[in-house]
C-alpha cells in the first residue's frame, strides 16, 4: 500500500461508526492481506489518529481480523492515551479552579473543548497536545501570572512588546503535569484575527457542567469555525495543500451536531476557505453523510490538486519546500522594514536576535520542513 492508499483506508475506518455499511468493505480489504499495517500505523501515528483508528475497528468488531501483536500494540497505545487524557482533564479542573478564584473563566479550545463537549465515544480517541484556552485579552497576562505562581514556566520569555504580535501567551509548562498550556487572547494568527475574533467566542460560550459551570467551551458553530480556520490558516493547510486527518476527523464529528455549510456562509468572501476544506474532507473520507460542500470550479480544482499531490508525494514535498522558503524570504524582508516604523516590532526583533534559543528554534523549523 502506498501513502495514498493508506490514507484512504485509515479515513474509511474512521467513518465506520457513521457508516456501518462500510464495515464489510474494510473487513474484505483486511482479509485480502493487502493492508500494510506498518505503513498504516506510521501514517496514523503521524496524523495523531492511531487511538481513534483502533477504537473504530474495535467498536465495529474488526479486531479479530487484525494480527494479534498489532492489536496488543494498539490497545496499549490507546490505554496510555486514555490515561493521559484523564490526567489532562484533572489538570483542566485545577487550572479552572486557580483562575476562577480570581474571577477569570477560561474557555477551553480545540481537543480539550471537544473532549469536554462529549464529541467522542471514548475520550481516548483524541490525542491532545497542549491545553488551549481563551480569556479576555486584558486577562491574558494576569492568567499567565496566576499559573506561573503555581509552578508553570514560560518556555519563551514574555515581553510586553509581544502583546499585539501574539495570539497567545508564550507556552507554559509545569513539568509535573501532562500537558503544556497556551493562554489565548485570540485564536487566529496575526494578520487574520479580524476574520474571527476571540470576543466572538467569549460572547457565545457554553458552560461545562462537569466542572461546576466554572469553565466554558465554544458553541458548536464556533468550534466548527475554529476547526476550519485553525487547519486552513494557522496550520497553513490551505497554503501547503496538506491533509490533516485529526482536524478533519474532528470536523466529521462536529458536522453531526450542526450544518457546516450554513456556518460557512457567514464568511462571505472567505467561504472558499471553508468550502475547499469540506470538499477535500468529503474526498478523503469517501463522502461522509454530513460533510456537504458546494461543487464549484475552485473546489473541483482543489480536489484535483490534492489528488495529484497524494499520487506524487515527492512533487508535493518539493513545492511545499519552495513555498516555505518564499514565505521565510518574505518575512526576512518585511520584518526589518516594519521595525523601522514600528517600535514594538523593532524591540521584538532586537530580543530575538539576542536570544540563542530563538536561533535554535528557527533552524529546527528548516529541518522539519526538509
Amino acid at each position: 500500500m502506498n501513502y495514498k492508499q493508506c490514507l484512504f483506508f485509515v479515513a474509511k475506518c474512521l467513518t465506520l461508526d457513521q457508516h456501518p455499511e462500510r464495515i464489510q468493505e474494510v473487513k474484505t480489504e483486511i482479509n485480502k492481506n493487502t493492508v500494510n499495517w506498518e505503513n498504516i500505523v506510521k501514517l496514523s501515528s503521524g496524523q495523531f489518529v492511531l487511538p481513534a483508528l483502533y477504537l473504530q475497528l474495535k467498536r465495529n468488531g474488526l479486531l479479530p481480523d487484525l494480527p494479534e501483536d498489532l492489536v496488543e500494540y494498539l490497545e496499549e497505545i490507546t490505554d496510555l492515551n486514555r490515561k493521559r487524557n484523564l490526567a489532562i482533564l484533572e489538570q483542566v479542573k485545577e487550572i479552572t479552579s486557580i483562575l476562577h478564584a480570581q474571577h477569570i473563566s477560561p474557555v477551553f479550545l480545540k481537543g480539550v473543548a471537544h473532549v469536554l463537549a462529549g464529541l467522542y465515544v471514548d475520550i481516548a480517541e483524541r490525542m491532545i497536545g497542549d491545553i488551549d484556552f481563551l480569556v479576555p485579552e486584558d486577562k491574558m497576562v494576569e492568567a499567565a501570572d496566576l499559573l506561573i505562581k503555581q509552578g508553570y514556566v514560560p518556555l519563551v520569555e514574555y515581553k510586553p512588546e509581544m502583546f499585539s504580535e501574539l495570539k497567545h501567551f508564550p507556552r507554559l509548562q509545569n513539568f509535573k503535569k501532562p500537558a503544556a498550556v497556551e493562554i489565548h487572547k485570540e485564536v487566529l494568527n496575526p494578520g487574520y484575527q479580524k476574520l474571527f475574533r476571540g470576543f466572538e467566542i467569549l460572547q457565545d460560550k457554553q458552560p461545562v457542567v462537569t466542572i461546576q459551570n466554572q469553565a466554558f467551551i465554544p458553541s458548536v458553530s464556533n468550534m466548527i469555525i475554529h476547526n476550519v480556520f485553525n487547519a486552513q490558516i494557522n496550520d497553513k493547510a490551505y497554503y501547503y495543500d496538506d491533509i490533516l486527518l485529526r482536524q478533519m476527523y474532528d470536523l466529521c464529528l462536529l458536522s453531526l451536531k450542526a450544518d457546516i455549510i450554513e456556518t460557512a456562509k457567514i464568511f462571505g468572501k472567505k467561504f472558499n476557505i471553508f468550502n475547499t476544506y469540506f470538499a477535500v474532507i468529503a474526498y478523503v473520507f469517501s463522502n461522509p453523510k454530513r460533510i456537504i460542500y458546494q461543487k464549484t470550479l475552485r473546489a473541483d480544482f482543489y480536489i484535483k490538486k490534492i489528488n495529484f499531490f497524494l499520487s506524487h508525494a515527492s512533487v508535493h514535498q518539493f513545492i511545499r519546500t519552495i513555498k516555505y522558503l518564499l514565505w521565510r524570504f518574505f518575512r526576512y524582508i518585511t520584518i526589518p522594514i516594519l521595525s523601522i516604523f514600528q517600535k514594538n516590532t523593532r524591540k521584538l526583533l532586537y530580543y530575538r536576535l539576542r536570544d540563542p534559543k530563538w536561533y535554535g528554534a528557527h533552524f529546527r523549523s528548516y529541518r522539519k520542513m526538509g
